[in-house]
């Protein structure tokens, strides 16, 4: 049985290490090679999209992460390293780097259950769910996502950068995921 709690700890333990994102995907690889703990774990949130935060900190943020079927949101930074775990369905992470013109596309990298992905702190990205069912992962953040000072996100029409806003960003991912 996968404990919340416990994994929490563990990701808190790993801050302290020389490299903390390589400890927390090392938890993150363990406790995903049994996905249906994981699945069971989160039962009761599994039936809607959304960031559940497990832990917040300064230094440190746990999140459980549902996306629906086709969705897709804006580009976005976090500005802080990162590290996910899919433990059901697929997200695939459409990644752009700043170019002399504006963002430039580079590459994709597609994410299924048992995978892990480390983000650099100034990784460019855009999360897309593109099966017909939910999918499931843990998010751990080297730094408080919610209140992370910095962030961007860009306006998938102008492709403006422009201040970070969760409302923006649920605006903007119910228009591109319709």
């Amino acid at each position: 049985m996968f404990d919340s709690d416990r994994f929490v700890a563990a990701c808190q333990a790993a801050l302290v290490g020389t490299n903390p994102a390589a400890g927390i995907a090392e938890l993150l690889t363990v406790a995903l090679r049994e996905p249906q703990a994981l699945a069971a774990a989160f039962a009761a949130g599994a039936d809607k999209p959304g960031v559940v935060p497990l832990f917040r900190s300064e230094s440190l943020t746990v999140a459980h992460v549902i996306s629906a079927p086709g969705s897709l949101s804006p580009v976005h930074n976090h500005r802080m390293w990162g590290v996910i775990g899919i433990y059901a369905g697929q997200e695939d992470n459409h990644l752009y780097r700043r170019g002399a013109e504006g963002l430039e596309n580079d590459g994709i990298r597609s994410l299924r259950a048992g995978d892990v992905f480390v983000m650099d702190p100034e990784l460019i990205h855009a999360v897309a769910n593109p099966l017909t069912g939910m999918n499931g992962g843990l998010h751990v953040y080297g730094g408080d996502l919610m209140q992370r000072p910095g962030r961007s996100l860009w306006d998938p029409d102008s492709g403006a950068e422009e201040p970070y806003a969760f409302e923006k960003v649920l605006a903007y991912s119910a228009r591109l995921s319709s």
